[in-house]
């Protein structure tokens, strides 16, 4: 795994109170906020005060994230390995994984970070968040976060000008990519328009 060091930015897969409160010099009025106080203020009214506080954390987290834990980073490390292996065999564009939080990602979740390879800037295009559910099976867990990385894939091979379906599916070529499913106890990649299960996550073949 690279060490622990979208395109957008934003975080795949996830919502949270900040997602309908964009922050934006503008008016009081249509959702836009001039700093952080009035756009916490705001989640407060709207969802209540446990929001409020996430929101905060999450705009703390921006600016200074948090290393994990050495528990977090174990389970991080353990969930996103499988998912590596494929794009290293596949010839894909591998990520840097930094093991910090970003945001509040609340009990349930890990949250970490993805960059493009070599770049060393958390803040580089095509930085983003990722999320471990550790509340749910191991092969859920990692079908989420095989749907999570995949996004960011299509998203960089597709600025690098590479064919934009990761993993491809080898039933149907140059249509659409595979997709990641949690199946009884092991996560797989499997042709999404006919469900056949064509290799377990970690097991993917060479490109």
């Amino acid at each position: 795994m690279p060490p622990l060091a979208g395109r957008d930015g934003s975080a795949p897969g996830r919502t949270c109170a900040l997602d309908s409160f964009p922050v934006e010099p503008s008016s009081k009025s249509g959702g836009f906020f001039d700093d952080d106080e009035e756009l916490i203020a705001a989640v407060e009214r709207e969802i209540g005060p446990e929001a409020a506080e996430a929101t905060r954390r999450s705009r703390q987290l921006e600016r200074n994230p948090r290393t994990l834990t050495d528990a977090e980073r174990a389970v991080l490390r353990a969930t996103a390995e499988p998912i590596l292996r494929d794009l290293r065999t596949s010839g894909a564009i591998v990520p840097d994984v930094v093991g910090e939080a970003h945001d509040d990602a609340g009990p349930e979740r890990v949250a970490a970070w993805i960059q493009p390879p070599g770049t060393g800037d958390s803040q580089a295009v095509g930085s983003q968040g990722i999320y471990v559910q550790v509340d749910v099976s191991p092969p859920e867990r990692l079908a989420d976060l095989a749907d999570q990385i995949q996004e960011w894939e299509v998203e960089e091979l597709s600025a690098a000008g590479r064919p934009a379906t990761w993993p491809e599916c080898p039933l149907h070529p140059n249509s659409h990519p595979l997709a990641p499913q949690a199946q009884g106890n092991q996560a797989a990649w499997c042709c999404p328009a006919s469900g056949q299960l064509i290799a377990v996550i970690g097991a993917l073949g060479p490109g």
